[in-house]
């Protein structure tokens, strides 16, 4: 050792280093560090194996929350109280009671309790129907049905059309059971449209709640019918009418009355908003009407009536079940009733919109008077009563028209729509022929009478529109009545 060390070394008396390795021998005291312990060396005791302590946890700082991430805890739903037993909260609603009153506007938790509630309404909802429309519906039936008697008597053999008049074959397959579903399919595609069209006016707002005429749009509180309640009472009327579809009798008749159904609703949601689509396609059902009741009298008469001969194939009993004669039905004046229905209702359509002009415009819907104007909107109501006049004339004018060459040429002609066959100008005006002449006249002239005012007036008049819309109800009574 370097004589330098030992003169820096500390000099202790040996007693005292013995004590301190006696203390630390007979203690075992651990001696603890941050990180780590340790047992100082005994050379008195063996040294033991003890496992080491884990660190100590590091707690969470309470300054800091973005350096520990929080564990997704689990939502916990609240719970509801504990009812007791035999215990039920239910409304309390009298029996007899009306549902209480709510503003709905496409959706509420008050409308949904008035959903069963229709007894109470079925009146105002039966209003709503337009029963007045009913009996235009039944004529536009009994024409198709004359029209078709007429068409299958003049297809008929000689034996056969001798045994039964036109009347009496009219009358019995106008209480058919099949014709009678057919007249309730009608009913039923009329009273739908117009049910849904009023549903979705008075849910977009665009009727107005003053008007009485109007039940839907002035809601419950008003005194009308509420939404939820016209909805499931409509849905009734379209159930009835896809089951009564189902017995209409012909594939062709009973394909346009699903077709109608299917349109008045899309007319209502889609067609309506679109310029000159929802006038053609309202006026299109209307002029169609006669013409399925003429296709599904049509049926029923080859089904049950006539005797087979060539040119068909036999159906039950020995009769003849031909193809639909297409052609000979646009030669008839079956083809003239639907181009003057169609034209006038088409006018009549466009005439109803030039009223409800402003509530249109209000909600967004583009028709005639609301795109070009009403001046444009009432020529061309004026331009379709002068198609229906002419239509329905001329149903009338033209069987006279060819008796008159006829009769004027010295020639002979058989029998020809009710004319006898040989008759001079005085038993010519003496028919039924003059009848049909003055019907058409009369009923078309009113028509093109009041368009005409309402187009002289540039269609601002709104009184002289809702008069003219009024009486072309009766005018069209005057041209379906000719063509009897």
């Amino acid at each position: 050792m370097h004589p330098r060390d030992d003169r820096n070394r500390t000099k202790h008396p040996p007693c005292v280093g013995l004590a301190l390795l006696l203390i630390a021998s007979a203690t075992r005291r651990t001696c603890r560090c941050e990180a780590f312990t340790f047992a100082p060396p005994s050379p008195l005791l063996p040294a033991t194996t003890e496992a080491p302590r884990p660190p100590p946890r590091r707690r969470r700082p309470a300054s800091s929350s973005s350096a520990w991430p929080r564990q997704p805890q689990p939502q916990r739903l609240p719970q509801r109280p504990r009812q007791q037993l035999g215990q039920r909260h239910l409304p309390l609603v009298a029996v007899n009671s009306s549902p209480p009153a709510s503003n709905y506007r496409g959706g509420g938790g008050e409308e949904r309790n008035n959903i069963h509630y229709v007894r109470p309404y079925l009146r105002q909802l039966v209003l709503l129907c337009r029963p007045v429309n009913f009996p235009v519906v039944a004529l536009f039936h009994v024409l198709g049905a004359h029209q078709a008697v007429q068409l299958w008597r003049s297809t008929m053999i000689s034996e056969v059309s001798s045994s039964s008049s036109s009347t009496s074959l009219l009358l019995s397959l106008l209480v058919d059971p099949s014709m009678l579903v057919v007249l309730l399919s009608l009913l039923l595609v009329t009273s739908t449209s117009m049910i849904t069209n009023d549903y979705y006016d008075a849910r977009d707002g665009v009727d107005s709640p003053d008007d009485p005429s109007h039940p839907l749009a002035r809601g419950r509180g008003g005194g009308g019918v509420p939404l939820s309640v016209a909805k499931v009472f409509d849905s009734y009327l379209y159930a009835s009418l896809l089951l009564s579809s189902a017995f209409v009798p012909g594939a062709a008749s009973r394909l346009m009355v699903l077709g109608g159904a299917i349109i008045t609703y899309l007319y209502t949601v889609h067609l309506k908003p679109r310029t000159w689509i929802k006038n053609l396609s309202c006026a299109a059902l209307v002029g169609v009407s006669p013409v399925t009741s003429g296709l599904a009298a049509w049926h029923v008469l080859c089904d049950v009536g006539r005797p087979f001969s060539s040119g068909g194939s036999r159906g039950r009993g020995g009769v003849v079940v031909d193809a639909i004669p297409w052609f000979r039905i646009l030669r008839s004046p079956l083809s003239f009733l639907v181009l003057s229905l169609f034209a006038g209702i088409m006018g009549r359509e466009i005439l109803m919109d030039i009223t409800d002009c402003e509530g249109d415009a209000r909600a967004g819907i583009e028709t005639v008077p609301v795109k070009y104007g009403k001046r444009v909107a009432s020529g061309v109501a004026l331009g379709c009563s002068f198609v229906s006049a002419i239509s329905a004339c001329g149903a009338s004018l033209i069987p006279w028209i060819k008796r008159l060459a006829l009769v004027g040429g010295g020639g002979s002609v058989e029998r020809y729509n009710g004319m006898p066959g040989r008759a001079s100008l005085t038993a010519l005006i003496m028919t039924s022929g003059v009848r049909k002449v003055l019907l058409s006249v009369a009923g078309s002239g009113m028509l093109a009478r009041r368009t005409f005012a309402v187009w002289k007036t540039n269609g601002e008049d709104a009184k002289l529109a809702d008069r003219a819309i009024d009486e072309s109800l009766i005018s069209v009574l005057l041209v379906l009545a000719s063509f009897l």
